[in-house]
């Protein structure tokens, strides 16, 4: 009777173990599938013309702006600009990064133009090397703070923008980075060589050409950089300083032209700059100063720009963020001194943002221009500004 429970029981046995057999050669025969599909996507990812190792990212912002109540002034909408910010990076080493801007013209025409281009190759944790057009180092609003979606006014600070005091861009190799320091200290760091500026000098008017430039007339190169040391991560305190030469050249050349027999002029740069973060309050300030030293054999415009010719602009900035909302107050107060009389002024600016998200602000500001010159009159204003960084 045992004998007769024994066969049931080991035909239950085989069963289960043929079943079981019938199992892992099912799971087997899915393994294989899915490892002949990995290796087809395999295939066509190694038949793309973008490396694997490589990744392709873009963003950008734009803004359109608009004025009203200006005594100098047409009222209307007076700015549109789109800024496409492209990023090609090719494994943890090498980095491509350019920003194209796309304006209207006042003519209607479309106006383009390439605010940086670089290859970046990372050398460490702590360093890269820059090369090519890049935005200028000194100081932080140019570097930083300029895209609309970041400033936190409809306008760049007096000084700080094209025809100012403050250094644009420029072309050449770049070594920057960070550093770590002893507990939450930490510092960061840009040195560099780029062609050299050029003085343009239109009878008594002057300006200093500091964007970049594919030309380098008089041969010599602008040394500089900017350190930054940040004692608590709320709290950044920034110095900056360039050397070298300055072509001269009047207005009527092209930058790329300079003056015949018109010596070079020894050029400096010199800038602070420091920026405080409390929870939703920001307080931030800078000053630059680009000075070009005197030559009496100076024969540009009747040797109207024989003497030292200093270009200055400074501004202080509060804005603070009503907790819990998405209205923020802004406050800011400039200077520009430059040789130019019909250009220097003082500029106060008060505005209420609305931020949609962090990346979505709508700014109005009332704006005042105070001038120097008594045959100019001031400005008063109001700036708006939708911006959009994406």
């Amino acid at each position: 009777m045992k004998r007769n429970r024994l066969i049931p029981l080991s035909l239950v046995v085989s069963a289960l173990a043929s079943g079981t057999a019938l199992a892992d050669e099912h799971s087997q025969s899915k393994i294989d599938s899915l490892e002949s599909r990995l290796n087809s996507l395999q295939k066509q990812v190694d038949g793309n013309n973008l490396d694997s190792l490589s990744k392709l990212h873009i963003a950008g912002y734009s803004n359109v702006d608009g004025i009203a109540g200006s005594d100098n002034q047409e009222d209307g909408f007076t700015a549109v600009k789109f800024s496409p910010i492209f990023h090609f990076q090719f494994s943890d080493r090498v980095l491509f990064e350019g920003e194209l801007e796309f304006e209207a013209s006042e003519n209607g025409e479309t106006a383009v133009a390439l605010e940086y281009a670089t290859i970046d190759l990372v050398l460490n944790d702590y360093m890269a090397l820059v090369a090519g057009q890049f935005l200028s180092p000194i100081g932080q609003f140019r570097q930083n703070a300029h895209p609309g979606w970041i400033n936190k006014l409809p306008t760049a600070p007096v000084g700080f923008g094209h025809g100012g005091a403050a250094p644009l861009s420029d072309l050449g190799l770049q070594l920057r980075g960070g550093i770590p320091l002893s507990g939450s200290m930490r510092a960061n760091y840009a040195t560099y060589v780029s062609n050299g500026p050029t003085l343009v000098v239109d009878g008594h008017e002057m300006e200093m050409a500091t964007e970049a430039t594919t030309s380098n007339t008089d041969g010599n190169m602008v040394y500089g950089g900017r350190f930054g040391f940040l004692p608590i991560p709320a709290i950044e305190l920034g110095v900056s300083g360039a050397v070298g030469k300055a072509g001269v050249g009047g207005n009527h050349l092209d930058v790329s032209e300079l003056t015949p027999g018109e010596p070079d002029r020894d050029y400096t740069v010199i800038g602070a700059d420091a920026i405080y973060n409390w929870s939703t309050l920001q307080l931030r300030g800078e000053v630059v100063q680009q000075s070009v030293a005197s030559d009496s054999g100076s024969t540009v415009e009747g040797g109207a720009a024989a003497g030292d010719l200093d270009f200055t602009t400074w501004y202080v900035q509060a804005a603070y963020r009503l907790p819990e909302t998405k209205w923020e107050g802004v406050v800011r107060y400039g200077d520009l001194d430059t040789p130019n009389e019909d250009a220097n002024r003082s500029q106060w600016s008060a505005g209420i943002n609305y931020l949609f998200a962090n990346n979505v602000i709508v700014k109005a500001a009332y704006t005042v221009d105070n001038f120097d010159a008594s045959g100019i009159d001031d400005d008063n204003r109001v700036n708006v500004q939708l911006a959009y960084g994406f």
